[in-house]
């Protein structure tokens, strides 16, 4: 038996661990982030990264002397692909060929971050936040059959009917072995975009000095996010007798941040720098406070849109690191940070609690709610907290749990069917006859 490599691939950048035939995990490595976009150019993007990070990790286990042996099987979450769905299969067939390893499951990282947090196989929401946000989730349900058709209210078959509303969502179903992704995407919106829920996010990600401006740290997540709306039937999970079983799948905001992420990374970057700014015009809702540390951190306010054009790590993760000064201005007392901070929780918590309610219309029965991402790594008071009361007043159903682990651990979980939940129809799973070649 050889070992697994799993992977969790965000824009801004790729993290990799193999798990060794003893079931140990060795060291994490990284490389860069991933290309966006669809066609031949961007399979081959990101299958160079994939296959560069996944050898680093490859070394990394071997130098410390972890039991790697053959690579058996690459587990990769993968951001942008729970909506573009249609590179799944060609990114499947050349890691085949670039690695060589039997078997390549592939998911959207925002579906490897929900494994990561909720392993219950009866599944949950998740509202992972870094630079962009989004709340998705994901439960089993059980649709009753007769001869394979879904009894109506007058008595006649409506296999077909729940056929072709599947077919309208963009929803595929069938074993996860039978080379398609059954993934949820109703609007045709991608998983997500980069906000890598397993990185570090926007807060304490700049590094001393100038941060993502000045090219000193290493920024912040990277772009917004985006990901499918609504509630859809899909997957395949195992069924037998009269019940199959199924999976509802909902995803709140991660528009991106041009026109949603609300309570983002970004989301509060922008609006710490917009203070300052208020407060270097002498305007109204102003924070001197914030306008000193962009002068100490960032550079001369009145240069402040050339230095976010120009900043190394792009402008969308520039901005998005800033909310780490935004953080430290809340904790020293400033009133308009700390509104900026309670705003933001207010928006996440709006956002969880409207997945929840996709996913559980009657508020009765309850649903498990995690949450995840580098933003959370802000001081409880700041985020954690007020997001859990916002949740509790207003979803008392919400069952609120810590995540159990991160969207690296996700990976590693959906590398196994039997360990999917309600995920198993958002994984595509490719196998090859081909012998592995990644060895240590």
């Amino acid at each position: 038996m050889g070992s697994l490599v799993a992977v969790d691939a965000g824009r801004s950048r790729c993290r990799a661990a193999v798990i060794g035939v003893d079931g140990r995990p060795g060291p994490v490595a990284e490389g860069r982030g991933l290309p966006a976009g669809t066609g031949p150019a961007t399979v081959e993007g990101i299958v160079e990264t994939l296959a560069a990070t996944v050898t680093s990790a490859v070394v990394a286990a071997a130098a410390a002397r972890h039991e790697v042996g053959q690579i058996d099987v690459v587990s990769a979450g993968l951001a942008g692909l729970l909506g573009n769905r249609e590179n799944a299969p060609a990114v499947a067939a050349r890691l085949h060929d670039r690695l060589g390893a039997p078997r390549v499951t592939l998911c959207g990282d925002v579906v490897a971050a929900h494994a990561g947090a909720l392993p219950d196989p009866d599944g949950g929401v998740v509202v992972v936040a870094g630079t962009g946000s989004v709340a998705f989730g994901a439960v089993p349900v059980k649709i009753p059959e007769v001869d394979g058709r879904t009894p109506s209210p007058d008595g006649r078959s409506e296999g077909r009917h729940r056929d072709a509303a599947r077919a309208g969502s963009g929803l595929e179903s069938g074993p996860p072995d039978s080379g398609r992704m059954a993934a949820n995407s109703p609007s045709g919106r991608s998983s997500r975009g980069a906000t890598g829920p397993g990185e570090p996010g926007a807060v304490g990600s700049a590094g001393p000095g100038r941060g993502a401006f000045g090219m000193a740290g290493p920024g912040a997540v990277g772009a917004g996010a985006h990901g499918p709306g609504g509630v859809g039937v899909g997957g395949a999970g195992p069924g037998g007798g009269i019940w199959a079983f199924d999976s509802a799948v909902a995803c709140v905001d991660g528009w991106g941040y041009l026109l949603g992420d609300a309570g983002s990374g970004f989301w509060i970057g922008q609006r710490g720098l917009d203070a300052a700014l208020r407060a270097h015009d002498g305007r109204t809702g102003g924070s001197p406070v914030l306008a000193r540390l962009v002068e100490r951190d960032v550079g001369p306010l009145d240069r402040l849109p050339e230095l976010a054009a120009r900043a190394g790590a792009g402008p969308v993760a520039a901005i998005a690191s800033f909310s780490a000064q935004v953080a430290e201005a809340a904790a020293a007392g400033d009133e308009v940070a700390r509104h900026i901070w309670r705003e933001a929780a207010t928006h996440l918590a709006d956002s969880a609690v409207a997945c929840a309610r996709r996913l559980n219309p009657t508020s009765a029965a309850p649903i498990a709610l995690s949450w995840l991402g580098g933003l959370f790594s802000a001081p409880d008071p700041l985020l954690l907290e007020p997001f859990l009361a916002r949740i509790r007043a207003t979803f008392p159903a919400a069952d609120l749990m810590p995540p159990a682990g991160d969207a690296l651990s996700g990976a590693a979980r959906l590398a196994s069917p039997t360990a999917r939940g309600a995920l198993a129809g958002l994984v595509y799973d490719s196998s090859s006859p081909r012998p592995a070649r990644v060895t240590a």
